[in-house]
């Protein structure tokens, strides 16, 4: 029996990003399956420019997403699992396909290149922006909490709201994996005990 389009995006974020994947299960059901297209989409562009050696590959290969992001507002959805989980659970929330593939210039900018752009940061505010409205959140959290998870070096806003907490667990482990990374440490493997605790701390206490 095939999987489901929903089957097969869990499976890709679980596969690709277990933090992602467990921020996920801890959202509603209702919103779960949006979250985990949102999350998809951006390892999809993040595994486009961590397998290209070619800069002009690696360009196309994200025009491509664009335009096949851009072309959900006003095109039959092709079959492709992850089109298809956007179009089903994230354009319903008033998230145009057009803002989705805004996406793509978080990660074009690192095609060759070590440093990482303000693009990057802003990208990060993007994704957890539509995360948050995917749970009926306008307070403005989500985009602090997003840029805070893509690396910038400013505060988290508190309280942040209880529905957003998972997000806010991705962020303070992200604080975690820069703390490390600036004692010279080696990163932390994904999906370990205390990365869970971790999430778990914030989730119920929020902090």
């Amino acid at each position: 029996m095939s999987l489901l389009p929903d089957d097969l995006v869990a499976a890709d974020v679980r596969l690709r990003d277990h933090d992602r994947y467990l921020c996920a299960l801890y959202a509603p059901a209702a919103v779960r399956p949006g979250l985990m297209a949102l999350f998809a989409l951006d390892l999809e562009m993040a595994q486009v420019v961590a397998t290209t050696s070619e800069p002009m590959v690696g360009a196309i290969r994200l025009a491509w997403w664009r335009e096949a992001l851009e072309s959900l507002d006003k095109a039959k959805v092709p079959a492709q699992p992850l089109l298809q989980a956007l179009a089903a659970h994230v354009l319903p929330a008033g998230i145009s396909g057009a803002e989705l593939a805004g996406l793509e210039d978080r990660w074009i900018g690192l095609i060759g290149n070590d440093d990482v752009p303000p693009e990057y940061i802003a990208g990060g505010g993007h994704l957890f922006g539509w995360a948050a409205r995917l749970f009926g959140d306008i307070s403005g959290s989500g985009p602090a909490l997003g840029r805070r998870w893509a690396g910038a070096d400013s505060e988290v806003p508190t309280p942040v709201p209880a529905p957003l907490r998972p997000l806010l667990g991705l962020a303070r482990l992200a604080e975690g994996d820069a703390a490390r990374a600036r004692a010279g440490r080696p990163r932390e493997p994904r999906g370990t005990l205390r990365r869970q605790w971790r999430m778990f701390v914030a989730i119920v206490f929020g902090r």
